[in-house]
């Protein structure tokens, strides 16, 4: 069996304005993590073949590089798995994945723990699920795309907030944007159907948890060959307020305003360009094509 591990020693943090002295304790840190990691695995006579991340996008140049390898196992956050998922050239290729990051939604989502021990414990035991894997503008996610306000939030984080309060940034930007966002409207058509459906922020998930606990598609499957679409009508400020505390209580589908569709693929236009992300990574601006990969890579699972 060849093992390959790709570890982003910046998972977490963003490297942008990050002071030397910071940065050296940081790399002290997750240098540690990658030699428990290293052996754990030597104790049971595996061995390993590590590879670290230096910059956006090196996650996927590795993983399209480890065609020969068996399992790779991704040390980092959602953005180093989507990396990772995005360079995958040999899906019967095995991924394993060890939380570092700021939200680790796909660690929480198939419930593989935060420590790091037990995450590789998941790893040794070789159960694998096969799922699902979006694509929006030629380009994979795995577990979210959103256009819209949320993409705006995203762009609005600023690195050194990241770095001084981690995942709470996500919240901090979340309110500035409500505030200050002027939404544009959305036509959206899915799976070929003439009905254009109107809305001003939609989401694509292919899980149940979007992030920070909140439940925006509480009915998505990771592995049912369906994306879910989740679109919001009312642009005003007091509607998202309600759409946000909804998904935070796990009470959005009760909600008017809002419509859930499962899709096999979408098609986002505007009149005025808006911003989508995948997976927390700003992707671009419409028009994006939306399409689904069924069942097309094997993750490491309790």
């Amino acid at each position: 069996m060849k093992i390959r591990l790709i570890i982003n020693p910046y998972a977490g943090i963003q490297k942008k304005r990050i002071s030397k002295i910071k940065e050296n304790l940081f790399l002290e840190k997750e240098n540690k993590t990658e030699k428990e990691i290293m052996n754990f695995f030597k104790k049971v006579n595996l061995k390993i073949d590590v590879k670290r991340t230096k910059k956006a996008e090196h996650a996927t140049s590795i993983a399209r590089d480890s065609k020969e390898y068996n399992t790779i196992i991704v040390a980092g956050g959602d953005g180093t798995i989507n990396e990772v998922i995005n360079g995958i050239k040999n899906f019967k290729t095995k991924i394993g994945i060890i939380p570092l990051g700021s939200e680790n939604v796909m660690a929480k989502e198939l419930n593989i723990p935060l420590k790091l021990k037990k995450a590789c414990e998941i790893i040794l035991k070789g159960k694998t699920k096969e799922v699902d894997i979006g694509v929006a503008n030629k380009k994979r996610f795995i577990f979210v795309s959103g256009i819209g306000f949320d993409a705006k939030a995203i762009s609005n984080i600023r690195p050194k907030l990241k770095q001084l309060i981690g995942k709470h940034s996500y919240t901090v930007a979340g309110f500035k944007t409500l505030f200050e966002h002027q939404p544009k409207e959305l036509n959206i058509k899915i799976d070929n159907e003439k009905e254009i459906i109107k809305g001003y922020f939609a989401v694509v998930s292919n899980t149940k948890k979007y992030g920070g606990n909140l439940l925006i598609t509480p009915d998505a499957k990771i592995d049912d060959g369906f994306l879910d679409l989740c679109v919001f009508k009312n642009k005003d400020v007091l509607s998202m307020m309600i759409y946000l505390l909804s998904a935070r209580v796990g009470q959005i589908k009760s909600i008017t305003g809002i419509k859930h569709y499962k899709i096999k693929s979408a098609k986002i236009t505007s009149k005025e360009k808006v911003l989508f992300h995948r997976d927390a990574e700003i992707g671009g601006t419409t028009p994006v094509n939306i399409s689904i990969l069924p069942k097309r890579i094997r993750l490491f699972v309790p």
